[in-house]
């Protein structure tokens, strides 16, 4: 027990401000459900959001005229927003956990062609073509969410305000499934492919890659100076979708930007991973010893094989 309390750290939670013991950040476990790896957002405030000014300087990065090239209206204002701690999906949810969920459960598999669902799959491909209700039932079953967007862009940007995963220089094809400017990949990619690309918690194709689910309506942010320009589509009801895609290009490939879908609208390019908020007790249990021991054999195990895929 001694050896686990040493690598815990007191934190105070927003909700309720208790106090618990907390991992650090980046802490792996592998969630005893779906066999996700994930790793530990920790406790406290971060900045979500962009200025105006920031807005520019991505527009520069990523090749643009203006922020409104990039519909970068969506993210004012920049704000701090306090979290309770939290695991996110280390990867996007691949096809073969959805075949895995879909084979226990008796839900339907999205139809997709090449090397997706039609035809035996690359193991480590992200599962596509998920709608919003097929990824919250797939993260109910797992007894996990998918994230707001306050998670989703904390895992993605941490805590110092960065514009991207990896810090604030620009993008550039290494850092994730973005092809060039001037030419994009023709699909998707094994997960987990771009480690330059990592967050400050270790989440892999935090851009790039699918655009992911998150569990909130796009609306526009409280005290948004421009929130009358999102007036002719937020009355859609659309779903929140957060991290790019390789398909939509360059003017997606930054950590505050947001798009959206009818909930039961998706495409080839659009797919999910979860969060999970674990109970009190669990960072000073045997189950926390266990998943964190699985995770790092689970690690091992996608390293070989996501190395011997693209021999």
């Amino acid at each position: 027990m001694l050896g686990i309390l040493s690598v815990l750290i007191l934190s105070i939670c927003c909700t309720g401000c208790r106090t618990i013991l907390e991992p650090p950040a980046g802490t792996m476990i592998r969630h005893p459900v779906d066999g996700a790896v994930m790793v530990y957002v920790s406790a406290g405030a971060f900045t979500m959001g962009l200025s105006e000014g920031n807005a520019e300087t991505v527009a520069k990065d990523l090749g643009q005229d203006s922020a409104d090239s990039l519909w970068a209206w969506e993210a004012y204002p920049k704000q701090t927003v306090q979290l309770d701690g939290y695991f996110i999906d280390k990867y996007e949810v691949t096809v073969t956990q959805w075949q895995a969920y879909a084979a226990k459960t008796g839900a339907q598999t999205p139809h997709q062609t090449g090397r997706h669902f039609d035809t035996p799959p690359a193991p480590l491909i992200p599962a596509a073509a998920i709608s919003w209700k097929q990824a919250r039932d797939y993260a109910t079953w797992a007894g996990k969410a998918l994230p707001s967007e306050a998670q989703w862009e904390k895992a993605a940007r941490g805590t110092d305000g960065w514009l991207y995963p990896w810090g604030n220089t620009p993008p550039t094809p290494e850092h994730g499934h973005f092809g060039t400017r001037a030419q994009l990949p023709d699909l998707y990619t094994l997960v987990g492919s771009y480690p330059m690309g990592a967050s400050p918690y270790g989440a892999l194709d935090m851009l790039g890659n699918q655009y992911e689910w998150t569990s909130e309506w796009l609306a526009p942010y409280p005290g948004n100076p421009l929130a009358y320009k999102m007036a002719d589509y937020t009355p859609d009801m659309n779903g929140c979708l957060r991290g790019g895609s390789w398909y939509h290009g360059w003017v997606g490939f930054y950590a505050a930007k947001r798009f959206g879908l009818p909930p039961d609208e998706t495409h080839f390019h659009i797919g999910m991973r979860t969060v999970w908020l674990p109970p009190r007790d669990y960072f000073e249990s045997a189950a926390f010893r266990r998943d964190r021991a699985a995770a790092k054999k689970r690690e091992r195990h996608l390293t070989w094989l996501r190395e011997s895929l693209v021999e």
